[in-house]
Protein backbone atom coordinates (compact mmCIF):
# COMPACT_ATOMS: atom_id res chain seq x y z
CA UNK A 1 0.00 0.00 0.00
CA UNK A 2 0.78 3.56 -1.22
CA UNK A 3 0.88 5.11 2.60
CA UNK A 4 1.18 8.88 1.66
CA UNK A 5 -1.89 8.27 -0.47
CA UNK A 6 -3.94 5.98 2.08
CA UNK A 7 -3.31 8.20 5.15
CA UNK A 8 -7.32 8.87 5.05
CA UNK A 9 -9.57 6.07 6.54
CA UNK A 10 -11.25 5.59 3.62
CA UNK A 11 -8.37 5.69 1.48
CA UNK A 12 -6.91 2.79 3.22
CA UNK A 13 -10.15 0.95 3.18
CA UNK A 14 -10.34 0.84 -0.90
CA UNK A 15 -6.07 0.22 -1.17
CA UNK A 16 -6.47 -2.82 1.15
CA UNK A 17 -9.37 -4.36 -0.35
CA UNK A 18 -12.28 -2.77 -2.14
CA UNK A 19 -10.73 -2.34 -5.35
CA UNK A 20 -12.62 -1.23 -7.92
CA UNK A 21 -14.42 -4.28 -10.25
CA UNK A 22 -15.28 -3.08 -13.72
CA UNK A 23 -17.84 -0.81 -16.13
CA UNK A 24 -21.03 -3.75 -15.57
CA UNK A 25 -19.93 -4.83 -12.02
CA UNK A 26 -18.60 -1.77 -10.06
CA UNK A 27 -17.43 -1.90 -6.50
CA UNK A 28 -20.18 -0.85 -4.40
CA UNK A 29 -18.77 0.87 -0.49
CA UNK A 30 -20.92 -0.55 2.58
CA UNK A 31 -23.66 2.76 3.53
CA UNK A 32 -22.07 6.43 5.02
CA UNK A 33 -23.27 4.66 9.09
CA UNK A 34 -21.35 1.54 8.39
CA UNK A 35 -18.30 2.69 6.84
CA UNK A 36 -18.46 5.54 9.45
CA UNK A 37 -18.90 2.88 12.72
CA UNK A 38 -16.39 0.16 10.47
CA UNK A 39 -13.48 3.16 10.48
CA UNK A 40 -14.29 4.96 13.31
CA UNK A 41 -14.98 8.34 11.85
CA UNK A 42 -17.40 10.49 12.24
CA UNK A 43 -19.95 10.61 9.22
CA UNK A 44 -19.42 14.08 8.40
CA UNK A 45 -15.76 13.63 8.20
CA UNK A 46 -16.06 10.50 6.15
CA UNK A 47 -18.41 12.36 4.27
CA UNK A 48 -15.93 15.24 3.33
CA UNK A 49 -13.21 12.28 2.31
CA UNK A 50 -15.93 10.52 -0.19
CA UNK A 51 -16.28 14.01 -1.59
CA UNK A 52 -12.39 14.81 -2.62
CA UNK A 53 -11.78 11.51 -2.92
CA UNK A 54 -14.61 11.51 -5.87
CA UNK A 55 -12.79 15.08 -7.17
CA UNK A 56 -9.97 12.72 -8.25
CA UNK A 57 -11.98 10.14 -9.66
CA UNK A 58 -11.32 7.39 -7.17
CA UNK A 59 -15.06 7.00 -6.10
CA UNK A 60 -18.57 7.80 -7.62
CA UNK A 61 -20.95 9.03 -5.54
CA UNK A 62 -24.10 8.17 -6.87
CA UNK A 63 -27.28 9.95 -4.77
CA UNK A 64 -30.23 7.50 -3.45
CA UNK A 65 -28.12 4.57 -5.08
CA UNK A 66 -24.68 4.53 -3.05
CA UNK A 67 -20.72 5.05 -3.42
CA UNK A 68 -18.87 3.17 -5.93
CA UNK A 69 -14.80 2.90 -6.25
CA UNK A 70 -13.76 3.57 -9.50
CA UNK A 71 -11.26 2.29 -11.92
CA UNK A 72 -7.88 4.12 -12.31
CA UNK A 73 -8.83 7.25 -14.71
CA UNK A 74 -5.42 9.52 -14.63
CA UNK A 75 -7.81 12.09 -16.83
CA UNK A 76 -10.62 12.55 -14.14
CA UNK A 77 -7.79 13.58 -11.86
CA UNK A 78 -5.78 15.78 -13.53
CA UNK A 79 -8.37 17.68 -15.18
CA UNK A 80 -9.27 19.93 -12.97
CA UNK A 81 -5.77 21.32 -12.38
CA UNK A 82 -5.04 21.39 -16.18
CA UNK A 83 -8.33 23.61 -16.26
CA UNK A 84 -7.17 25.70 -13.17
CA UNK A 85 -4.19 26.22 -14.64
CA UNK A 86 -5.01 28.24 -17.91
CA UNK A 87 -7.82 29.45 -16.13
CA UNK A 88 -5.38 31.63 -13.54
CA UNK A 89 -3.25 32.14 -16.39
CA UNK A 90 -3.77 31.64 -20.41
CA UNK A 91 -0.05 31.63 -20.96
CA UNK A 92 0.16 28.52 -19.10
CA UNK A 93 -1.40 26.47 -22.04
CA UNK A 94 1.49 27.56 -24.54
CA UNK A 95 3.29 25.05 -21.71
CA UNK A 96 1.20 22.81 -21.83
CA UNK A 97 1.07 22.57 -25.75
CA UNK A 98 4.71 21.94 -25.34
CA UNK A 99 4.33 18.90 -23.40
CA UNK A 100 1.19 17.25 -25.64
CA UNK A 101 3.87 17.66 -28.43
CA UNK A 102 6.46 15.80 -26.69
CA UNK A 103 4.55 13.62 -25.62
CA UNK A 104 2.57 12.66 -29.45
CA UNK A 105 6.24 12.54 -30.42
CA UNK A 106 7.74 10.19 -28.16
CA UNK A 107 4.52 7.65 -28.34
CA UNK A 108 4.37 8.06 -31.93
CA UNK A 109 6.11 4.65 -33.14
CA UNK A 110 4.48 2.31 -30.22
CA UNK A 111 1.09 3.79 -31.24
CA UNK A 112 0.40 3.74 -34.79
CA UNK A 113 2.29 -0.10 -34.88
CA UNK A 114 -1.31 -0.67 -32.71
CA UNK A 115 -3.72 0.59 -34.69
CA UNK A 116 -6.08 -1.50 -36.30
CA UNK A 117 -8.07 -1.86 -39.74
CA UNK A 118 -11.27 -0.21 -37.76
CA UNK A 119 -9.61 2.71 -36.60
CA UNK A 120 -8.25 3.41 -39.98
CA UNK A 121 -12.21 3.25 -40.74
CA UNK A 122 -12.64 5.72 -37.98
CA UNK A 123 -9.63 7.80 -39.46
CA UNK A 124 -11.88 8.26 -42.57
CA UNK A 125 -15.07 9.09 -41.01
CA UNK A 126 -13.13 11.63 -39.39
CA UNK A 127 -11.68 12.78 -42.35
CA UNK A 128 -14.49 13.06 -44.47
CA UNK A 129 -16.45 14.97 -41.66
CA UNK A 130 -13.96 17.39 -40.96
CA UNK A 131 -13.88 17.92 -45.03
CA UNK A 132 -17.96 18.21 -45.25
CA UNK A 133 -17.69 20.53 -42.18
CA UNK A 134 -14.92 23.06 -44.18
CA UNK A 135 -17.23 23.13 -47.45
CA UNK A 136 -20.26 23.66 -46.19
CA UNK A 137 -22.12 27.10 -46.26
CA UNK A 138 -21.87 28.43 -43.79
CA UNK A 139 -17.99 27.01 -42.96
CA UNK A 140 -18.20 25.15 -40.06
CA UNK A 141 -14.61 24.41 -37.67
CA UNK A 142 -14.13 20.70 -37.22
CA UNK A 143 -12.91 20.69 -33.75
CA UNK A 144 -14.71 17.63 -32.45
CA UNK A 145 -13.32 16.09 -35.37
CA UNK A 146 -9.54 17.20 -34.42
CA UNK A 147 -9.60 16.14 -30.98
CA UNK A 148 -10.69 12.78 -31.96
CA UNK A 149 -8.18 12.40 -34.39
CA UNK A 150 -5.50 13.36 -32.53
CA UNK A 151 -6.83 10.99 -29.40
CA UNK A 152 -7.51 8.05 -31.69
CA UNK A 153 -3.95 7.81 -33.02
CA UNK A 154 -2.94 6.70 -29.37
CA UNK A 155 -5.72 5.10 -28.25
CA UNK A 156 -4.57 1.45 -28.61
CA UNK A 157 -1.77 2.92 -26.18
CA UNK A 158 -2.03 0.55 -22.79
CA UNK A 159 -0.62 3.56 -20.84
CA UNK A 160 -3.33 5.92 -18.87
CA UNK A 161 -1.04 8.30 -18.23
CA UNK A 162 -0.29 9.38 -21.63
CA UNK A 163 -4.16 8.90 -23.00
CA UNK A 164 -5.16 11.26 -20.06
CA UNK A 165 -2.97 14.01 -20.50
CA UNK A 166 -3.78 14.10 -23.81
CA UNK A 167 -7.87 14.40 -23.33
CA UNK A 168 -6.77 16.99 -20.58
CA UNK A 169 -5.16 18.50 -23.37
CA UNK A 170 -7.93 19.14 -25.80
CA UNK A 171 -10.07 20.41 -22.78
CA UNK A 172 -7.83 23.10 -22.42
CA UNK A 173 -7.69 24.14 -26.05
CA UNK A 174 -11.04 24.61 -25.24
CA UNK A 175 -10.85 26.56 -22.41
CA UNK A 176 -8.61 29.07 -24.24
CA UNK A 177 -11.14 29.57 -27.18
CA UNK A 178 -8.13 27.78 -29.79
CA UNK A 179 -11.30 25.95 -31.09
CA UNK A 180 -13.00 29.05 -32.32
CA UNK A 181 -10.13 30.80 -33.94
CA UNK A 182 -8.31 30.94 -37.22
CA UNK A 183 -8.88 31.32 -40.94
CA UNK A 184 -9.62 29.12 -43.18
CA UNK A 185 -6.71 28.41 -44.67
CA UNK A 186 -5.40 27.57 -41.78
CA UNK A 187 -7.84 25.15 -41.23
CA UNK A 188 -7.31 23.83 -44.84
CA UNK A 189 -3.95 23.33 -44.17
CA UNK A 190 -4.39 21.62 -41.07
CA UNK A 191 -6.64 18.79 -42.49
CA UNK A 192 -4.37 18.08 -45.77
CA UNK A 193 -2.18 17.48 -42.98
CA UNK A 194 -3.42 14.98 -40.96
CA UNK A 195 -4.79 13.13 -44.48
CA UNK A 196 -1.00 12.87 -45.52
CA UNK A 197 -0.29 11.57 -41.77
CA UNK A 198 -2.90 8.47 -42.13
CA UNK A 199 -2.13 8.00 -45.96
CA UNK A 200 1.57 7.20 -44.49
CA UNK A 201 1.16 5.21 -41.67
CA UNK A 202 -1.75 3.42 -43.36
CA UNK A 203 0.99 2.13 -45.45
CA UNK A 204 3.61 1.56 -42.96
CA UNK A 205 5.82 4.23 -43.07
CA UNK A 206 5.73 5.56 -39.76
CA UNK A 207 8.47 7.72 -39.99
CA UNK A 208 7.08 9.93 -42.61
CA UNK A 209 3.87 10.01 -41.16
CA UNK A 210 6.04 11.23 -37.94
CA UNK A 211 7.85 13.99 -39.65
CA UNK A 212 4.12 15.11 -40.79
CA UNK A 213 3.00 15.38 -37.53
CA UNK A 214 6.50 17.65 -36.94
CA UNK A 215 5.61 20.13 -39.12
CA UNK A 216 1.69 19.77 -38.07
CA UNK A 217 2.72 20.93 -34.50
CA UNK A 218 4.37 24.16 -36.27
CA UNK A 219 1.27 25.40 -37.38
CA UNK A 220 -0.59 25.94 -33.49
CA UNK A 221 2.66 26.94 -32.27
CA UNK A 222 3.39 29.74 -34.39
CA UNK A 223 -0.26 31.28 -33.55
CA UNK A 224 0.40 30.57 -29.98
CA UNK A 225 3.73 32.53 -30.44
CA UNK A 226 1.94 35.54 -32.03
CA UNK A 227 -0.73 35.09 -28.71
CA UNK A 228 -3.71 34.11 -30.45
CA UNK A 229 -4.96 32.33 -27.66
CA UNK A 230 -5.23 35.75 -25.60
CA UNK A 231 -7.96 36.74 -27.84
Amino acid sequence: MVHDFGSQPILRYILDGAHPGHEQEPTKLPSLDQLAKQLGVSRGKLREDLIAAQVYGVVDMRPGDGTYVCPFDFYTAIRPLVLYSVALDKQHFGELYKVRASLELAFWQDAVQQLQESDYAEFDRILAAAEHRLQGTPVEIPHQEHRDFHVLIYSRLENPFVLGLLRAYWDAYEAVGLHRYFELSYYQQMWSSHKTMIQAIRFGDYETGRKVLVQHFTLLEDRLQDGHYQQ
